[in-house]
């Protein structure tokens, strides 16, 4: 029995080996042949078991050594944990005696210091007011970039240093004289279709740019030409000032630096505010101004014409085809009446005539005062889109009311306008024409006498 147990413990421990070393022989390895005998089994156990105890004293011994490994890993990390904790230590400790230090050193140059620093807000204040009025200046469009130094100046975070100081007094002082100069140089400029232009300009001190008969604008970066010519009051004298080689010459300049000049150019001229604003009624009252001189044109022609006539008429004694020689036709188809009749029938003559002649002047007197009550109506309704406006919108923006009573005030103008000429014109044609009926009297009265002086003869 014990010999039984003893070949099944030894068959099962060679079988374990051999699938431990089946593992462990590599792939293509002969196998051993099985044993055959009793005794060849035995021999084939004790050496399972040899090399079986060696494989488990190989294994143990390979995890100690790895273990061993680990652990002296393991005291290595510590170790290098230990450093690394004391170089914080001893850099924190740096870090805060630094930073006392560096509030010692602080204070110290504060106190130092004194009022410099005070002096140095001064500078940096005053660099940065210098920049920016060098940036707008009429003397930059001739020297440009001159603001990029001093802004750097006061944009700074250390001490200036005197070569800085002196830049700033240098660009002050080269400002102060270049606006005392008219100077002329070539640059180029932004036409009013956006391209470059080369151009000679003539700089007036800070006021003006002038080229060509026309003023530029400076808008800190580039020389711009204007969108249209301000009024010709002020161009005018560019060509004179330009052209002057001693001596002095007038030239309208811009203390605000292009400000003015560039509101002026915005400035409507009277054509442009009567097209924008003047409105129905504004049309109604040039319509009413053109017909009523052509009327006025045409009684000054017949009127003069009849003049004319009549002043030869009273020269001759042959009746002519007026109404001084129709008068006079009717003395003499009247002749030999009485006096009573003769006057009668001459007072019927020229109440006939009188008509013709002061025909279409009523009308004239009738526009001329017609055209300021339709510049009053002009002046309701633009007053009345006004409130509209202010209705809808308040009273927050000006240039919503500005509409309103710029229409309003131009139909006023434009009432005015028009019955002043009309008023004067039908004044001068009134009295041509109350002198030619006043003519034909004084003849008819003339023949009357004429003809009782030959009757009492």
């Amino acid at each position: 029995m014990k010999i039984k147990n003893l070949l099944i413990a030894a068959v099962l421990a060679g079988t374990t080996f051999s699938a431990v070393a089946a593992e462990q022989q590599p792939t293509g390895a002969v196998k051993k042949p099985a044993a055959e005998t009793l005794d060849q089994l035995l021999k084939l156990v004790k050496e399972n078991k040899i090399k079986q105890d060696n494989f488990n004293k190989e294994r143990e011994a390979r995890f100690l050594r790895e273990r061993n490994n680990q652990r002296a890993l393991l005291n290595a990390a510590k170790d290098e944990q230990r450093r690394e904790e004391a170089r914080t230590d001893r850099l924190k400790a740096q870090y805060e005696a630094n930073d006392k230090k560096l509030a010692e050193l602080e204070e110290q140059k504060f106190l130092k210091a004194g009022s410099l620093g005070e002096m140095i807000g001064v500078v940096r204040q005053r660099a940065g007011n210098t920049a920016s009025s060098l940036k707008r200046s009429m003397v930059s469009a001739q020297f440009p970039n001159r603001h990029q130094k001093l802004e750097q100046l006061a944009q700074a975070k250390v001490f200036p240093q005197i070569p800085e100081i002196r830049s700033l007094w240098v660009e002050m002082q080269n400002e102060m004289t270049e606006q005392g100069k008219v100077v002329k140089f070539k640059t180029d400029i932004i036409n009013t279709e956006g391209r470059k232009e080369p151009r000679d300009i003539v700089r007036v001190g800070a006021f003006n740019l002038i080229s060509s008969g026309e003023y530029l604008v400076f808008d800190g970066e580039d020389i711009k030409q204007l969108t249209r010519a301000p009024h010709a009051r002020f161009t005018s004298l560019i060509d004179d000032f330009q052209g002057a080689t001693a001596g002095f010459e007038a030239l309208a300049l811009d203390p605000s630096r292009g400000g003015i000049l560039t509101q002026e150019v915005k400035r409507e001229s009277w054509p442009e505010r009567v097209q924008n604003y003047a409105g129905p009624v504004g049309t109604a009252i040039g319509v009413v101004l053109l017909v009523g001189l052509l009327i006025v044109v045409e009684r000054l022609i017949t009127l003069m014409a009849l003049r004319g006539k009549m002043a030869a008429q009273a020269k001759s004694s042959t009746p002519g085809n007026n109404p001084l020689g129709r008068i006079m036709a009717v003395y003499l188809a009247n002749k030999d009446d009485d006096v009573e009749n003769l006057e009668l029938k001459l007072d019927e003559a020229v109440l006939k005539e009188t008509p013709k002649i002061e025909t279409r002047i009523t009308i004239i007197k009738v526009f001329a005062a017609v055209a300021p009550l339709m510049g009053l109506l002009g002046t309701v309704t633009g007053m009345i889109e006004t409130f509209q406006s202010i209705t809808l919108y308040g009273t927050g923006d000006p240039k919503i009311m500005a509409g309103g009573i710029s229409s309003a005030l131009i139909t006023t103008v434009l009432g005015i306008v028009a019955a002043l000429p009309l008023i004067l014109a039908h004044s001068f044609v009134s009295g041509i024409s109350k002198g030619l009926v006043h003519m034909l009297e004084e003849q008819s009265t003339g023949l009357i006498a004429q003809h009782q002086e030959e009757s009492g003869a």
